[in-house]
């Protein structure tokens, strides 16, 4: 019980950090679209900081470098079977993009803007879990911006290779694993740790930034109609419950053979029991993809999962 209380605490923290970009954008103070102002500074800062300060904070060992192969192949594997079985999954919906948003709605998850935040405040003292999680939003991205915008599109000409393996993400984690392998860390520990601590500020951005953009967001649409669609609640179900259901049963199962058995258990949760990626509204408008419908499964999803992450980590932890 303690468990689903420290859980549901962080999470209700987290929606209250959004009121205030809801009442800014409801008061006509700002408009919702200047979120992508906010967007920008987390993507290209905060962001890149964040990952940067774990990245130098882990200690490299043989366990680390098992835990980030592991972790690059669950990334790789379950999401091309997560795609693979969303197709099936969707087969009622005729409309190919609607289809296509429902595919990707039920597979990539809002690791960005929410999981590496929870995960920061949540599991503070465990860097492993915080790796994992970083080396599966890297792998998604890469797939999010090929596959992804394939399943928005219907089009490969939208395809970026580019924007899939050369982006804040995964230049703030090389960046902190050349510090790291420097041995900075006890040659100079008082360097290294203004660099930390330099990492540290801007990181800090992440959690308020991300959740006042959300909260921008939700105050420029209307919340009852998003409700009023058997396929918010049908995507959202997929995403916040059978997609992290499968594969948090497939890393119990090879639990006993790690020592991080519960650090990857704990970051395979994070990566897949999150709300659908942001990015679904941004892809959509870019690319001709269903505007209505991606609105709708990210926020549907991520005002549903103020229940299903709490009741989720509570059972996760009364197994672990």
């Amino acid at each position: 019980m303690d468990a689903l209380i420290t859980m549901l605490i962080n999470v209700i923290v987290f929606v209250l950090l959004a009121v205030p970009g809801v009442v800014l954008v409801k008061t006509k103070i700002l408009k919702s679209e200047q979120s992508g102002v906010l967007s920008k500074v987390l993507l290209y800062v905060g962001m890149p900081f964040l990952i940067l300060k774990s990245t130098m904070d882990v200690s490299f060992d043989s366990e680390f470098l098992k835990l980030v192969l592991i972790s690059a192949a669950i990334g790789v594997g379950y999401t091309f079977f997560c795609i693979f079985v969303s197709k099936p999954a969707t087969a009622m919906e005729k409309n190919a993009k609607t289809q296509g948003m429902m595919r990707f709605c039920s597979v990539f998850t809002n690791n960005g803007f929410l999981g590496i935040p929870l995960a920061a405040a949540v599991f503070a003292g465990r860097p492993l879990v915080m790796t994992c999680l970083i080396i599966i939003n890297i792998i998604t991205n890469a797939i999010m911006y090929t596959v992804g915008v394939f399943l928005i599109s219907g089009d490969k000409s939208n395809v970026s290779v580019k924007k899939a393996f050369f982006n804040p993400v995964l230049i703030a984690f090389v960046i902190g694993l050349l510090i790291n392998l420097t041995g900075l860390k006890t040659g100079a520990p008082k360097a290294f740790g203004y660099m930390i601590s330099y990492a540290g500020y801007l990181g800090n951005l992440v959690t308020p930034l991300s959740m006042l953009i959300l909260g921008m967001k939700l105050g420029g649409v209307k919340i009852l109609p998003m409700f009023t669609s058997w396929k918010t609640y049908y995507v959202s179900a997929l995403k916040l419950v059978v997609v992290p259901g499968i594969i948090i049963a497939l890393a119990f199962a090879v639990r006993g053979v790690f020592t991080f058995g519960d650090d990857l258990i704990l970051g395979v949760f994070v990566s897949y029991a999150l709300p659908t990626a942001a990015l679904a509204t941004t892809f959509s408008d870019s690319f001709g993809g269903d505007v209505e419908n991606a609105v709708s499964f990210t926020l549907g999803s991520t005002m549903l999962s103020i229940a299903t992450i709490p009741l989720v980590y509570w059972l996760l932890i009364a197994i672990l």
